[in-house]
């Protein structure tokens, strides 16, 4: 006889199936038969919570969004340059914590509605990178530029370190990202 569960714990135990499958499967080849039974739920329990595969899709995507920008903003407030680094860090410790995630992020690239809505992130995430630049600037901590362009490089940098992890397992981006910070820090520090 199943348990009983709070709504909040059987969407996050979906959430988590789907994750599972659309990492190892793709979105395309993933079946809900997949999720019902990577969840260990039955079909109405899935249905109950989710009208569509497309639905648990961008539900998780929009989790994993609200979690990136909840970490950033749980950040204290220190140096723009340290706040960079920490921003960057949170992305790549998230999507590099379940190897699942790196796989399903260039699945979200090809969904139309993940698409648009990651379009929308980039320009929010980018935004706020580009404010913490121009704080940077103010404080004459970062060399003066263009903000926004500054912000598209490191989002580029660590989309770079990703795509090379999903290419070849064996490419750890963590143990490259001290080095790649340290160029990109020189990079906007000022030159006095």
């Amino acid at each position: 006889m199943a348990t009983h569960q709070a709504p909040e714990v059987r969407r996050e135990q979906i959430l988590q199936a789907a994750q599972s499958c659309f990492g190892k499967l793709g979105f395309h080849k993933t079946k809900m038969d997949n999720i019902v039974s990577e969840s260990g739920l039955s079909k109405g329990a899935l249905y109950w919570h989710f009208k569509s595969k497309d639905e648990i899709f961008i539900a998780l995507f929009d989790q994993f969004d609200r979690e990136i920008f909840t970490a950033w903003d749980d950040l204290p407030t220190t140096s723009a340059l340290d706040t960079l680094k920490k921003e960057c860090e949170i992305v790549l410790g998230s999507l590099l914590a379940d190897r699942s995630l790196v796989e399903i992020w260039s699945e979200f690239l090809k969904h139309p509605v993940a698409r648009e809505r990651f379009a929308a992130i980039y320009e929010a995430s980018r935004g706020r990178l580009a404010k913490t630049i121009d704080q940077g600037i103010e404080n004459g901590e970062i060399a003066p530029c263009h903000s926004t362009h500054a912000a598209s490089m490191i989002t580029a940098v660590i989309e770079g370190l990703l795509l090379q992890a999903l290419a070849d397992p064996a490419f750890d981006p963590q143990g490259a990202w001290p080095t790649t910070w340290q160029i990109l820090s020189a990079g906007m520090t000022p030159k006095n």
